[in-house]
């Protein structure tokens, strides 16, 4: 008992060490992640042979890391000038032309709900919606935040490299990060903390390979649906919706709504309102599509089949995840999570909740 009260200093000592030197714990968390990722593609290439030998597990490394690299940047290479496009047309936007174009629906929708009379003075829904509109489009908030991200080229450049060089040493030195974590792990805990992190492991690396998954297959459907109905920027839209997808349940209506918001900017310019509901309304035909297979089938197979948890109790923690962390907190609930219930599992498996909570990891 006396020896248990040893670790507590140590515990809020490294505590205290964790929040200074947050930032290189974000890099390792990010860097971790990523060779869970890439852990599949080491192992591939490890099974190849090249003139009857096989690759050493240094040159795996550098070659996997070398096809992130490569995706990423034609990701990227790919997408800048649709962007600025984008960002182009958005500044051209002439907010008095839209809202003259709806004019009519605007002013039914008014003196509906004047006619409850809600507030003292009457409603005015072309003002409100003028100044979200202005805001919408305002291109100087987009120069303002590319500007910003300019500031932090030398941020993200350290960023960039030390991820990088984590990364690799992750993936060439098989168990570093789990034998860093072990260091630190009292001598009579060290079995079940290693239980812990090859279970955890094992869930994370599904978790993470089936969003990748997922968010390829949201970016594909979405793209080639709206180009089915005539969308300009179609790749792009379904490039932000499957990256917002991301994001369990509410990330689908976010990348939805923006999706739509940008295929009205960019297509609906001199239509009249019953041509520009009838786009909207094949836009939100595609979305729907998607979501639709996105939860019945998508998000059951990754959150059910590699997290082994059932659908209700994905969606409870999110919902508290969100409720204490917004939506980093819905992002990193179900990783966290999953941890979470490997750890209870492997030290507090006498509880009855635990066993039940646990009993398919």
């Amino acid at each position: 008992m006396k020896r248990n009260w040893i670790y507590i200093p140590a515990i809020i000592i490294l505590l205290v060490m964790a929040w200074y030197f947050h930032t290189i714990i974000a890099y390792i968390l990010v860097a971790g992640v990523i060779s869970l990722i890439g852990e599949p593609v080491i192992k591939f290439l490890l099974n190849l042979k090249f003139k009857g030998k096989h690759l050493s597990r240094a040159a795996a490394a550098t070659l996997t890391i070398f096809g992130l690299l490569a995706f990423f940047g034609g990701v990227i290479t790919a997408f800048i000038p649709m962007v600025a496009d984008e960002a182009r047309k958005l500044s051209n936007v002439n907010i008095n032309e839209v809202l003259a174009s709806i004019q009519g629906p605007i002013t039914s929708a008014q003196d509906y709900i004047n006619q409850f009379k809600l507030t003292e003075q009457p409603i005015v829904i072309q003002n409100e919606l003028k100044n979200f509109l202005t805001n919408v489009f305002d291109i100087s908030a987009v120069g303002d935040s590319l500007t910003y991200v300019a500031g932090l080229t030398g941020d993200i450049f350290i960023a960039f490299f030390s991820i990088t060089f984590i990364i690799f040493f992750f993936l060439k030195d098989q168990g570093l990060f789990k034998n860093m974590i072990m260091t630190l792990v009292p001598d009579e805990y060290e079995a079940r903390f290693a239980s812990v992190m090859s279970k955890s492991k094992e869930l994370l690396t599904r978790y993470f390979i089936g969003i990748i998954i997922q968010v390829a297959i949201v970016m594909t459907i979405i793209s080639i649906g709206l180009s089915v109905v005539g969308i300009d920027n179609a790749i792009l839209i379904g490039f932000l919706a499957g990256l917002f997808n991301v994001i369990p349940y509410v990330g689908p209506m976010i990348g939805a709504a923006l999706g739509i918001t940008i295929g009205l900017s960019t297509n609906a310019a001199g239509l009249e309102m019953t041509a520009m509901l009838w786009l909207t309304g094949k836009m939100m035909i595609v979305f729907a599509i998607m979501q639709t297979l996105d939860n019945i089938v998508l998000q059951p197979l990754i959150y059910s089949q590699s997290v082994k948890a059932h659908p209700l109790e994905i969606f409870l923690v999110i919902l508290m995840a969100g409720n204490v962390a917004g939506i980093v907190g819905m992002i990193i609930a179900i990783p966290a999570y999953s941890i979470g219930r490997v750890f209870v599992g492997e030290f507090f498996n006498q509880f009855k909740v635990v066993k039940a909570l646990t009993s398919e990891v």
